[in-house]
């Protein structure tokens, strides 16, 4: 069983998807997209494994502001966030994260395409939806998926929830 979490912009997605990995108790593997600073208007968007705590390498610059949209570093995803996920798919022990799948990455077709490989494995995968992507759609109908939306509501009790999913249960 493979879980993704969908919800509007700042309900708790990721904070929810931390707790459910950390009640499994396996390693996490896959990647996690996090702005330079605060100010994310002001800031870039970097793709980094789940445990990077350190400032981000430039190499892992996956989009920059311009004119106030964000646009993406042509290959990041299509580079880094292959080459994570396929780490992840060595590591039957662990889990592969994606946090989150948004809109920036929506032309690159090789890491479309690891995470359609991900899905057909037996690793269990954990990610993030971003609301409104038409290309997520494949994602959504993947049998082995279930997409849960997070809301001010149900946030508190779906890490356990999620966690129980990912071990084989069938809540």
């Amino acid at each position: 069983m493979h879980v993704f979490l969908t919800g509007e912009r700042g309900i708790g997605k990721s904070t929810v998807v931390r707790a459910a990995a950390r009640l499994t108790g396996r390693p996490c593997y896959g990647f996690c997209t996090r702005f330079e600073t605060e100010d994310r208007h002001a800031s870039a968007l970097y793709l980094v494994p789940p445990d990077y705590n350190e400032t981000p390498d430039p190499s892992f610059q996956a989009a920059i502001w311009q004119n106030g949209s964000l646009i993406p570093v042509d290959g990041c995803f299509d580079r880094l966030g292959v080459r994570l996920l396929k780490e992840g798919q060595r590591h039957p022990e662990g889990i592969i994260l994606m946090d989150e799948c948004g809109h920036v990455e929506r032309k690159e077709m090789m890491f479309r395409q690891e995470i359609a490989a991900c899905l057909n494995g037996k690793i269990p995968v954990l990610g993030v939806l971003r609301l409104g992507q038409e290309w997520h759609d494949p994602i959504r109908r993947h049998p082995a998926v279930r997409v849960l939306t997070v809301s001010r509501e149900n946030r508190n009790e779906l890490p356990q929830m999620v966690a129980d999913l990912l071990m084989g249960g069938q809540t």
